[in-house]
């Protein structure tokens, strides 16, 4: 007996492949999914899901083309793929599709039947086909978005087309977006629908032109505004870009949806430079602490550069989109850290003070027409982004410059024994001004995993 249960547990911890710099690159490629646990054997937290991520890999098996493997990186012969694999904390689950790393990382439940779940999911079919359409909604609930397609059962030859071009989408983008179908002889043509957990946006195309369908799912797999959660907080931050963060009562949905159009409609250029960022107030009440802010003062817009927040007064001011991208503008140039760091250069008046609450809703885009355009004007929009980057990057040292000097008078006047003067100036401008409000970011004070955008919220998440 006990010679049996020794083999037993030789079997389990031998289950995950051991890697290192020699053989990693050659079995990531041979399969189609790989999820590798990066690990310290010093970790407590690395110790604690050994045993687990074992007992996963025994689970899985060896009939599916997945498989989990391990890499020691404190291991001399390891010592390069910690620094190429970009490992910065242990444990540290990476996922690898034909050899390629994810943007994403494994940040489910530490158990082992959630990790061989979803090793599971990762290779199923990357079309999940749905018997009626109220399984829809849960799933959206589950995953916060999701393209949807509903197609006759009994298609035509063109019909049969269409939804081999949402199959080919789906698997060229099944990394980034979950893609669900529903087949029903009810339904005369295909239809596809882009559904969140805050809108749902038609796709207005051709279904049967691929080149359109994929670069639509494409921008809806990768939006400009993203819903941040406890599972993603972290990769979200990891991501270092700088947030604009609206966090909404989930009883009242419709700012949400303004803030969506207007982003879509007016901060396209900001792609790649900032992460615009829905959360829900009532789950990340901690943030709301930090800027002086309760849920009953919700909707609020913040900009969060990870070094400080700075508070937009009102978030209705957003309508006015020329103050919504001053105030974006002003946070990437590093204009808000300089008026920090340097009162006198305050406005003391907010001139958009009358237009607080005088706008209109935001209409729905014409989708076809925002589609072609899109296609059409691809690389004016791209030559425009990095005008556009170019600018701020003049702003930030210019802004730079600017704090130096300002750095360089404060210490002359304090030389000269004029600073307890200047700092009561300062106190009394901060009290008249009418500026975005400025506090200072927890992030940095707090430890990966632990920050206030990713709170683990049950004892399974190690």
């Amino acid at each position: 007996v006990l010679l049996a249960l020794s083999a037993l547990s030789a079997e389990a911890e031998d289950a995950a492949t051991t890697l290192n710099d020699k053989t990693f690159e050659h079995f990531i490629d041979e399969y189609e999914v790989v999820v590798v646990n990066f690990y310290a054997d010093w970790c407590r937290f690395s110790q604690m899901l050994k045993p687990v991520f074992e007992q996963a890999a025994q689970l899985l098996g060896d009939s599916v083309n997945a498989r989990l493997a391990k890499v020691n990186c404190e291991a001399k012969d390891s010592a390069s793929l910690k620094m190429t694999q970009a490992i910065t904390k242990y444990p540290t689950l990476k996922i690898y599709r034909h050899g390629k790393a994810l943007r994403q990382e494994y940040r489910g439940q530490r158990t082992a039947t959630a990790i061989e779940a979803f090793v599971r999911e990762l290779i199923a079919e990357p079309v999940h086909v749905v018997q009626s359409p109220d399984e829809v909604s849960p799933l959206v609930t589950k995953y916060h978005k999701l393209l949807y397609g509903e197609f006759p059962a009994s298609p035509s030859t063109e019909h049969s087309r269409m939804y081999s071009h949402f199959a080919a989408v789906a698997d060229a983008l099944r990394d980034d977006l979950h893609f669900i179908a529903y087949r029903s002889d009810a339904i005369p043509e295909p239809k596809i629908t882009f559904k969140s957990t805050s809108e749902e946006i038609p796709f207005a195309g051709d279904i049967g032109n691929i080149q359109e369908l994929l670069e639509w799912s494409r921008n809806e797999a990768m939006p400009l505004v993203r819903e941040i959660t406890f599972q993603n907080g972290e990769s979200l931050t990891e991501e270092g870009l700088p947030f604009v963060i609206l966090f909404y009562d989930p009883n009242d949905k419709h700012f949400v949806t303004q803030f969506s159009r207007i982003v879509r409609a007016h901060m396209q250029s900001y792609r790649g430079r900032v992460n615009f960022i829905t959360a829900d107030g009532h789950k990340f009440s901690h943030p709301l602490q930090h800027l002086g802010k309760s849920k009953s003062d919700l909707p609020i817009l913040a900009g969060d550069t990870f070094r400080h927040m700075y508070l937009f007064k009102n978030a209705k001011r957003i309508h006015n989109t020329a103050v919504f991208q001053r105030f974006v503008d002003d946070m990437l140039s590093g204009q808000l850290h300089l008026e920090l760091h340097n009162p006198s250069g305050r406005a003391t008046a907010d001139p958009y003070a009358d237009e607080y609450d005088d706008y209109d809703d935001e209409d729905e885009p014409d989708r076809k027409k925002t589609i072609s355009e899109k296609l059409d004007n691809a690389e004016d929009q791209k030559i425009e982004s990095e005008i556009a980057a170019k600018k701020v990057v003049k702003a930030e040292t210019e802004s730079k410059q600017r704090a130096e000097e300002y750095e360089k008078e404060k210490r002359a006047r304090r030389d000269a024994g004029d600073e307890d003067e200047d700092e009561g100036a300062e106190d009394n401008f901060v009290e008249e001004d009418h500026r975005p409000v400025v506090v200072s970011s927890v992030m940095q004070r707090l430890k990966p995993g632990k920050n206030r955008y990713s709170i683990l919220r049950n004892k399974d998440e190690l």
